[in-house]
């Protein structure tokens, strides 16, 4: 018996999820969000177990743990589907929805009241219920007589049963006591069947990624309808690139860029290369406005990574100094961080930054002290040349 589950299906899920941040940040999308990943979490170690679980179990507790892993698989699927609002051909009368289990069904004379047999997700969630004995009694089946209530004491794989004959297609025999008869009744599930089954609804989840592709390139037609407000002022230009950019949930460097834009200098000494360095950074705007309305975030970001990059001089313990005045002259640091930032700085200012420019560390805010920084580090590069 070979019956694997593509690995590639929920890879391919976890792929388009991680496509776009709408999901993690859209309130419609956010209880999608956590069930996929909930489903992704799970689903390696599930279909694992599944593919190499593919001939009969050996014990009562392998096959238990199979239907663990497969309800998990099943139930997961089924509820990203919902979500997504996905039909899938198992929800229609149709001769799929009884691909499975129609054999037993006739066997074991499991009939509804309207004469037709019970679809196979009705089929799995009673053996489901009769495996995990959970609930412990049955009662809820519409294929049961009336008011008859089953519970089953054990299930034993074919490689235990004694019921089996030679060349017998491989079931596993689940044990009921029934309130409607006397003796103990077997029910005979072919494995093949039960591993077709979850396989089946496992595939549905390609569905589920299609619906996602979908929903981002929806996303994307309307996003590529935005225009940047191009201003005389180019601050104004790059925050409305910005506002852009975070509409679509994206993190970029653009905030940083205008906080560097929008430093006035506190020493009159500075302020020529100051001037000098900015304009550097407006000639940039033209191709961020480019960026942002051809929808090229990648693009977007690998041209602010090098705009934005800080040389880094040559001598010891400059990498550490940066380090820390970066990452702790910002809004988010803590007084230690902070405290630890400005330290560095005078650190800075002392072992290279007096050579370029002029710096009051007591005195300046952080963003003149990081925008004083990256000059002296720029300048300290081109005289390494």
């Amino acid at each position: 018996m070979n019956h694997p589950i593509d690995e590639k299906i929920y890879q391919e899920f976890r792929k388009a999820l991680n496509a776009s941040n709408v999901f993690g940040c859209e309130k419609e999308y956010v209880e999608l969000y956590n069930l996929g990943y909930a489903l992704l979490d799970r689903m390696e170690k599930c279909v694992g177990y599944i593919n190499a679980h593919t001939m009969i179990p050996n014990s009562e507790e392998e096959f238990l743990l199979l239907m663990m892993y497969g309800s998990m698989i099943v139930d997961a699927v089924k509820l990203v589907l919902h979500l997504l609002e996905v039909e899938h051909p198992y929800t229609r009368d149709s001769q799929t929805t009884y691909s499975y289990f129609a054999d037993v069904c006739e066997e074991h004379n499991l009939i509804l009241p309207d004469g037709k047999i019970p679809t196979d997700d009705k089929v799995w969630e009673y053996i489901r219920s009769l495996s995990f004995a959970h609930p412990f009694e049955t009662s809820r089946a519409k294929f049961l007589k009336k008011g008859e209530t089953q519970y089953s004491p054990a299930i034993i794989p074919y490689a235990e049963s004694q019921l089996w004959q030679t060349n017998a297609e491989p079931t596993v025999d689940v044990m009921i006591y029934s309130t409607a008869f006397p003796e103990i009744k077997h029910l005979n599930i072919p494995y093949d069947g039960i591993i077709g089954y979850i396989g089946s609804r496992y595939q549905l989840l390609s569905l589920g990624t299609e619906k996602i592709k979908q929903i981002i390139e929806e996303k994307k037609q309307e996003w590529a309808k935005q225009k940047v407000q191009v201003s005389t002022n180019p601050l104004d230009t790059l925050k409305s690139a910005a506002s852009i950019m975070e509409s679509r949930h994206e993190d970029t460097r653009l905030r940083e860029l205008i906080s560097l834009l929008e430093v006035q200098s506190t020493i009159e000494e500075n302020q020529q290369k100051i001037i000098s360095y900015q304009s550097r950074l407006i000639e940039a705007v033209p191709e961020v406005v480019k960026m942002v309305e051809s929808l090229d975030t990648e693009g977007l970001n690998d041209y602010l990574e090098s705009l934005l990059a800080v040389p880094k001089p040559s001598y010891a313990g400059a990498d550490y100094q940066l380090q820390k005045i970066f990452s702790g002259l910002n809004p988010y640091a803590d007084a230690k961080e902070w405290m630890r930032g400005l330290k560095q700085a005078e650190g800075f200012y002392k072992d290279c930054g007096s050579k370029w420019v002029k710096m009051d560390v007591a005195k300046m805010r952080d963003n003149e002290i990081k925008l004083l920084v990256r000059i002296a580090c720029d300048m300290q590069s081109q005289s390494e040349k």
